[in-house]
């Protein structure tokens, strides 16, 4: 009879679907009809593409890097009259979703406030604090904090910092943004400029003084979503049907007859799991009876609605329930990030488990750990499982109704650990969830017996869950016994049995020893400290991470203001409130088309067929375009490079590499095209995959350039008391640019007007006349501003760039290119990856006698980016050797051909003589870091290249850099810190630094011109603002030189009619040849202006003495052409220098680390702008730390092909993996002679000071390796993740102990 009274009911769901209403959704408070919308569409494109939002940006589409932050308000469905606030991802939530939600209302950036109208005080306050770069994570940043401010007007500095897991930013190193947010706390640090601010006042415009967002909720409520009436199927189309039950009657009715099922709550899964599709979708979100949540004699009843966030809450109020509550709320706070648990339900977490049993759940961890219940209904029934049976239900036609969560019993504990490759936003290496019973012996007064103990794990294989044996073993074990201890994991090394095929996965063997290094932990928490050695007591605890600090000295001139003035970015204020114009922002034309690549799936193969037409099926599909329909050269690199086909005429030389080209009348069509298209191949080879395949297959480029011998270095190693031969590595790394690569070409009646987000117009021009074939004049590119790039976009932006080109001249209409983050990053290079060799003689006080050292260079498929043999300038760093072989080896791989990366060929080279330095005080036993001072250059002394150095200050700044920071005292420190604790060690390092900056193969030409009526002045030039404060320099020069002031200088976009033929903007010397080029046509103005200056009164204002040049018919536009002549013997310009002390902290047991310190004394010159050139310090040293610590790229060892292309498996710093006190010095009182303005670079060289991270890792690792007795050499290469770290530490169960 129910059965048959639901079905009644869904008829009459169709019926009222069929008659038709208005689906309002609220943005920024105005209504928008979605009901024509497909609800499946993602909140992020519908705000951008319909409602021509542009501010909030995207890139990942997996909710792992914040930029798309939205804020979402909406009736809290369980407490009526409460509203509930939160931060969520947009890039996946979707539009219908939005209708379940009573009175919502949806925030972007647009709303906080605009340059024009007044800027919020979130946005003011990070521009103020040089918080932003390239931009274009600002206004991601801005809504979280608005977020947290709107929950909680007092939020504490542990509060703010802990709010940005799930917000992602590669320019800025994170500490000034941090700086920013916190100084909205009530504990902020004093020395944060700015003041707290009330709630009221954040929601106050500053311009127009009047509330923000101040449409009335009631008015609009009957629009909005499915308020009133029964709601069931909102939409029906292309055989999909989404529906929006009301109750848990209609839920269960839609379910039983439907097949092919998803729910959707957050919907955030299919970040995880892509291109899964259903034709049923049930938004569950509408049902009040799913949110309810009780505190019950028997624990916590909490249904399935119930965000992770709320389970969080609940689980903390509670807490005084059960202790256990709280280890749940602690641990499910490392659940992805707080916008994803804002909108996650744990429900939904638990299905992915149900779905693919490989998912790493930690949700099961802790629910199964803690004995919960897990109820589960149908149209029929309601049945209760553990999460462990609840796998093996068939779960057709039922929901997840709630979970029961008990309290912990008398003497019953209760812990949980998740061990991940950084602390934040990171799924798990391996999770375990211990709980005990414990009683006391009749027999022996001091005995604690086991009375039954359950041992849940995840991350050893898909089907083990418990630790069945061990848990039999344990019973009625008594846990203060060293036999206990050491037969359990005995029985637990037994029965853990990790698989090993996968290689996203960390090595079965780091893998096993953390289920047992985990137990161990769970055990000694378990005993009380008289029982427990003091050495082993710190084992159980987790590293804790205090409130990050840090201190910024330099000097600079304010008589010489604005030049040496720290100041925000001239367009910092655009970039906070999201008004920067990145080339997706700009509105599409009617007629306008998107493109994008498919990628070949093999990685040394010739292609045999492309079938298209499936994908011209798609519905919008204009065109696919294979390498015959180019109508120029299949080339994105000009000549004299080596070929890079655009799209493969046949053969497949890497995995990744474009094939076709699809073209729609959106994005999402294009990417659906590119799935359909069928490629087969024919011919396929094993591809060389890495360094060591190719090594062995000697799969070698043509020399990439001459070695360098200088002296005699067999003959100087042959006579030496010592010596030493060694191998280290340095890894690939993804640029990680937010931007992914894009281009838009418009045909015009000229020829093509080019949108680029490229740091070489001049290049990409080539290249797109060549593809296309056109003169070069008929194509005219800009580049406004760019998100990132970091090397990835100095020729590489030409395959997406020759992309739009071709399809835009043969549709002849206006074509974007635009790569998603997972074709980025398969398509387009990486860093070069290294294996080196080095044989080295010295004396026995550390001295160099001799070095030589082979270069093996990954250049992937191609080598027109060589980096081998290019960089020697630096493979000495700072240290003076008579005799010295370097050779370069450029390797062949089925890659994609790497590319440049912030500071190529100077970061490895750099590393590996720091890496021998190191290799040398170890077999000497001596400290490194007096071993480096005594191998330091001095004045006057001349480098392997043949360089006299006629300024060489890195003896005292070395020397002074020990003393300020006390490595002495704190060396003391470490000694008994590692003494008294065998689990966790510190360690510390020292790194010095010579940089050599050349401005040789820099071209840029500049003009500066003044407007006659108003004395405002225009300035052109031919490099591009990527973040690093080009535009903001030159501005500081022109207006010094000039004598005005800033504001009345304006940059204009650099475009190859303005500058032609300039070079690309990169290697640190960029913002440095343009300020000179300004420079030079200020003076040229300024000679031009003083005849006239002479002839009229003293104090003449700028605008009236400019007026009288023009009537003396005085030229006002200056251009300078720079491109710097070779100093003598091909001498660097300058050389910059530094030192770098870093301290970390490491877990033995797990690998987990933490920097606790660094300080970095760095020789800038005389800054023009503190601010920046601090910020390009922090940024590139923390990119730095990326590389050596925390990014890995990983590749199929069949294809090749990219395993881990996205934010879900590759990892950049997050906000809580800098160091912790980070601090900065600009050399005081050090004017550069060479430099523009006494200036120095700062964009690079502070990057290769970052393995002082690595090095200091390794100091802590040896400190572990003392205690078992292993005290010999080992390398360290990069990238140390946290499973290296583990293993080098020689963890061994069998050490364990009492």
């Amino acid at each position: 009879m129910e059965t048959a009274s639901l079905q009644e009911q869904s008829s009459d769901l169709e019926e009222g679907f069929t008659a038709g209403r208005r689906f309002m959704i609220r943005v920024n408070g105005v209504m928008h009809d979605v009901s024509k919308d497909d609800p499946r569409t993602p909140l992020a494109p519908y705000l951008h593409f319909m409602l021509q939002l542009c501010g909030t940006k995207t890139m990942c589409f997996e909710c792992s890097c914040g930029i798309c932050a939205v804020l979402l308000e909406y009736d809290d469905p369980e407490n009526l009259g409460n509203r509930i606030t939160k931060p969520i991802n947009s890039c996946l939530f979707p539009i219908g979703s939005l209708l379940s939600l009573k009175n919502h209302q949806v925030t972007t950036i647009e709303a906080l406030g605009s340059v024009k109208k007044g800027l919020h005080p979130i946005q003011k306050r990070l521009a103020d604090y040089n918080g932003s770069q390239c931009g274009f994570c600002s206004p991601g940043f801005v809504i979280q904090m608005y977020g947290l401010l709107k929950n909680n007007q007092t939020p504490s500095a542990q509060e703010v910092e802990d709010y940005f897991d799930g917000n992602v930013c590669r320019c800025t190193g994170y500490r000034p943004i941090l700086d920013a947010m916190k100084s909205f706390a009530t504990d902020s640090d004093p020395s944060l400029r700015g003041s707290l601010i009330d709630i009221e006042d954040l929601m106050i415009c500053s311009k127009t003084k009047q509330l923000c967002n101040q449409s009335p909720l009631d008015e609009v409520e009957h629009l909005i979503g499915a308020a009133g009436g029964s709601m069931g199927l909102l939409y029906s189309k292309f055989g999909i049907k989404w529906y929006q039950p009301r109750t848990l009657t209609q839920l269960h009715q839609i379910m039983h007859n439907s097949r092919e099922v998803k729910l959707i709550n957050g919907d955030t899964s299919k970040g995880v799991y892509k291109g899964i599709y259903y034709k049923v979708y049930i938004d569950v979100k509408g049902v009040p009876d799913l949110y309810n949540v009780t505190m019950e004699p028997g624990g916590l009843k909490v249904w399935s609605n119930v965000t992770l966030s709320s389970l969080i809450d609940y689980l903390k109020q509670y807490s005084d329930q059960s202790p256990s509550y709280n280890v749940m709320a602690h641990y499910l706070l490392k659940v992805a990030n707080r916008p994803v648990r804002n909108v996650a339900g744990w429900a939904g977490n638990l299905m992915l488990k149900y779905e693919h049993r490989e998912f790493l759940s930690d949700v099961f961890v802790a629910f199964e750990a803690a004995g919960a219940k897990l109820t589960i209904s149908d149209i029929c029934e309601s049945n209760t499982y553990t999460p462990m049976e609840f796998l093996d239900v068939n779960m057709q036609g039922k929901i997840l109704l709630c979970v029961d969560i008990p309290k912990l019993a008398k003497d019953e504990k209760m812990n949980i650990y998740k061990v991940m490759s950084q602390t934040q936003n990171t799924q798990a290496y391996v999770s375990a969830g211990f709980r005990v019973q414990l009683g006391v012996s009749d027999t022996w007064e001091n005995e604690q017996l086991i009375e039954s103990i359950s041992m849940v794990y995840i991350g050893i294989n898909r089907n083990f869950i418990h630790a069945f044996a061990t848990e039999k073993y344990l019973q009625g074990k008594d846990i203060t016994s060293i036999c206990t201890l050491k037969g359990a994991l005995s029985t637990l090394d037994k029965e853990v049995i990790p698989d090993d095929g996968n290689p996203l996965f960390a090595s079965a063997t780091y893998r096993k020893s953390l289920t047992l290094g985990l137990f161990y932990k769970f055990y000694l928490s378990l005993l009380s400290e008289d029982i427990v050695s003091p050495c082993n007591w710190s084992a159980q605890f987790s590293l804790v991470r205090p409130i990050s600090t840090g201190k910024r000295i330099y000097s600079s001139r304010p008589e010489k203001y604005p030049l040496t003035k720290p100041m925000p970015k001239l367009n910092a204020y655009q970039q906070t409130s999201g008004e920067t114009q990145y080339v997706n922002d700009i509105l599409p034309l009617p007629n306008e088309l998107f493109s994008a690549f498919t990628l070949s799936e093999e990685g040394n193969a010739t292609i045999s067929s492309i079938d298209i037409t499936a994908a011209m099926e798609v519905p919008g599909a204009a065109a696919v375009y294979l390498a015959k329909d180019i109508p120029g050269s299949n080339t994105f690199m000009p000549p004299p490079h080596e070929v890079e086909e655009i799209l493969s005429s046949g053969p497949v030389l890497y995995a990744g590499q474009p094939v076709a080209l699809c073209v729609a009348v959106s994005q999402h069509r294009a990417l659906e095209m590119v799935e359909r298209v069928k490629v087969t191949y024919k011919d396929q080879q094993p591809p060389i995959v890495t360094l060591e395949d190719a090594i062995e297959k000697k799969s070698f480029y043509p020399p990439p350039g001459k070695e360098l011998l200088v002296g005699d270095p067999i003959g100087a190693i042959s006579v030496s008391p010592c010596k030493i031969e060694g191998e280290v590595r340095a890894g690939e790394q993804y640029h990680f640019h937010m931007e992914t690569q894009i281009c838009r070409c418009v045909p015009t009646e000229n020829g093509l007007d080019v949108q680029a987000s490229s740091q070489w117009l001049d290049f990409a021009q080539q290249a797109i006349s060549g593809a296309i074939g056109v003169p070069l004049k008929e194509v005219n590119i800009t580049a406004k501003h760019l998100g990132g790039a970091y090397g990835a976009k100095v020729n590489r932006a030409n395959l997406v760039a020759c992309g739009a080109a071709v399809a835009a001249t043969l549709l002849h209409r206006p074509v974007q290119c635009i790569m998603d983050l997972t074709s980025n990053m398969k398509a387009i290079g990486k860093r070069h990856g290294y294996i080196v060799k080095y044989k080295v003689g010295f004396n026995e006080d550390g001295t160099l006698n001799g070095v030589i050292i082979t270069y093996y260079c990954n250049n992937g498929s191609s080598p027109n980016d060589h980096e081998a043999g290019q960089y020697f300038a630096y493979s000495d760093n700072a240290y003076k050797c008579k005799n010295w072989q370097l050779i370069p080896v450029a390797v062949k791989t089925n890659l994609a051909a790497h590319t440049w990366c912030r500071a190529p060929g100077s970061m490895p080279n750099i590393f590996v003589i720091e890496t021998i330095l190191e290799h040398v005080a170890k077999f000497l036993s001596l400290d490194p870091i007096r071993v480096k001072q005594k191998n330091l250059y001095a004045q006057g002394d001349t480098t392997p290249m043949g360089f006299v150095l006629p300024y060489c200050s890195i003896q005292e700044l070395y020397k002074s850099q020990l003393t300020k920071v006390d490595v002495a005292g704190r060396l003391q420190a470490i000694k008994k810190f590692n003494a008294d604790n065998s689990w966790k060690k510190k360690g510390l390092a020292v790194v010095p630094l010579k940089y050599c900056l050349y401005w040789t193969e820099g071209r840029f030409l500049c003009t500066v011109s003044i407007f006659a009526s108003d004395g405002s002045v225009i300035v052109t030039h031919g490099g591009v603002e990527i973040g690093q404060g080009l535009n903001t320099k030159v501005a500081q020069v022109c207006a010094y030189v000039l004598g005005i002031p800033v504001n009345l200088i304006s940059i204009n976009p650099t475009t190859t009619i303005n500058s032609p033929n300039s070079g690309t903007t990169g290697r640190s010397i960029s913002s440095e040849l343009n300020c000179l080029g300004v420079r030079n046509c200020c003076e040229i103005l300024r000679e031009r202006i003083n005849p006239v200056k002479r002839m009229l009164p003293p104090g003449t204002l700028w605008k009236d003495l400019v007026a009288a040049c023009f009537k003396c018919k005085v030229n006002l536009t200056a251009q300078s052409w720079v491109w710097p002549d070779p100093q003598p013997r091909d001498a660097p310009q300058y050389n910059s220098y530094g030192v770098t002390v870093a301290e970390a902290e490491i877990d033995v047991l797990t690998g987990e680390n933490q920097i606790n310190q660094v300080d970095i004394l760095f020789d800038c010159g005389e800054s023009l702008n503190p601010d920046i050139d601090i910020g390009q310090v922090e940024g590139a040293f923390v990119m730095g730390m990326g590389y050596w610590l925390m990014e890995k790229m990983i590749y199929n060892p069949k294809t090749g092909e990219v395993l881990n292309a996205g934010t879900w498996d590759y990892k950049i710093p997050f906000s809580k993996s800098i160091p912790i006190n980070f601090n900065i010095e600009l050399l005081k009182n050090a004017p550069n002679p060479m430099g523009v303005l006494r200036s120095k670079a700062s964009g690079e060289p502070p990057q290769c000071m970052s393995c002082a991270t690595l090095f200091a890792v390794k100091r802590a690792i040896e400190a572990a390796r003392q205690d078992v007795g292993q005290d010999t050499y080992f390398p360290l290469s990069g990238p140390a993740t946290v499973d290296v770290i583990q293993t080098s530490c020689l963890v061994d169960y069998r050490n364990f102990s009492i």
